[in-house]
């Protein structure tokens, strides 16, 4: 085992380790219902791991971890449904800072990143239409469900020059009152909101490559989503089997009747084709770099499509108790529902795949 599978596996160890002693059904209950909808003590557990300092170099103390420990811990916070902003701010809004910032910005950014008193949340640079517009060093305009907008300091947004086509990444203080915040919540309990921006002022940041810094930023995102649902699928299939071998139906398990037994072994090799094409994704972000975005956009359209036939096959195969709150798999199948809008939803993913092909 190489050095940087040895990491992955004592992430994805950690994580579990964790998970089982803190982050129980009750536990993760009273998480979504504080008003962040995650725990600021098990945040502040993460920076104690070291898992907030996953992208940050080893020169500020952080693990400057590659694609496959990446993907290593999303597949564990999707395992464990971990409602902390990991994705956001420790993974995307990081990678932003790590290309785009300056000497100075880094400096001023990185250690806190670290000690987790940053939150970065991140736009979706591809609703681009309605992207909003830059005047100078303010911005006009408004974005919708942001993943954690609510809890964030700072936000990127993906905005248009007025005289320009490519879109830039800008930075704001997500306090300012030029900025107006609506929180809410998304269907799988974690925290979002919606922003106006009333000519507010704007931190820029390297302005050179934004076009590659787009791209990076969606390559990153679906990497660590396709990582993700197949964590959310293992659950949920492992979750079913054990529910047909114990539920009982006219004095026998319905796990011994043969149609449902059929439709567990489809379940099982649509898990193990998403893990083939997340596997695949991973290789393709560290080394096939003409064909990264037709591999991505390939895997995130049939991982979305793969992880909706096993949510559905779960959630029926447990019947009307598997859409309560008190089963684990109906908070699995939300998180897939929210995912895979996320950053490129299944139409999305298979427009840019054919543009790639």
């Amino acid at each position: 085992m190489s050095a940087l599978d040895e990491l992955a596996a004592m992430l994805r160890e950690g994580i579990e380790r964790y998970a089982c002693d803190h982050y129980g059904p009750e536990a993760r209950a009273g998480f979504i219902a504080s008003s962040n909808g995650f725990s600021e003590q098990t945040w502040h557990d993460y920076t104690e791991l070291g898992w907030l300092a996953l992208r940050l170099p080893e020169s500020v103390g952080g693990i400057d971890a590659d694609p496959g420990a990446v993907a290593a811990v999303m597949e564990m916070v999707g395992r464990r449904l971990l409602m902390e902003p990991l994705l956001a701010s420790a993974i995307l809004g990081t990678g932003l800072i790590l290309r785009l910032a300056n000497n100075e910005q880094r400096t001023r950014w990185l250690p806190k990143l670290a000690d987790g008193s940053l939150i970065l949340a991140c736009t979706d640079p591809r609703v681009s239409a309605a992207a909003p517009q830059l005047r100078g060093d303010h911005i006009e305009g408004a974005v919708d469900a942001v993943l954690h907008g609510d809890a964030a300091h700072l936000v990127f947004v993906f905005a248009r020059e007025a005289n320009g086509a490519a879109l830039v990444p800008v930075l704001l203080d997500a306090s300012m009152g030029c900025i107006e915040r609506r929180n809410y919540r998304l269907v799988d309990g974690r925290g979002a909101a919606s922003l106006r921006f009333n000519n507010a002022p704007v931190e820029r940041l390297q302005s050179d490559g934004s076009k590659r810094a787009v791209a990076a930023f969606l390559e990153e995102a679906d990497l660590a989503l396709c990582a993700e649902a197949v964590g959310c699928m293992d659950s949920l299939l492992d979750a079913t089997v054990k529910y047909l071998k114990v539920r009982k139906q006219f004095g026998v398990t319905i796990g011994s009747h043969q149609a449902l037994q059929h439709r567990i072994v489809d379940c099982y090799l649509l898990l193990e084709q998403a893990r083939a094409l997340a596997d695949a994704a991973r290789g393709a972000v560290i080394t096939a770099a003409s064909e990264r975005g037709r591999l991505l956009s390939g895997a995130r359209a049939f991982i979305s499509i793969a992880a909706r036939r096993l949510g559905n096959e779960a959630v029926q195969m447990h019947g009307g108790i598997g859409v309560t709150e008190e089963l684990e798999i109906s908070h699995h199948f939300r998180r897939l529902m929210v995912n895979r809008a996320l950053f490129g939803d299944r139409d999305w993913q298979f427009e840019r795949f054919k543009e790639c092909a």
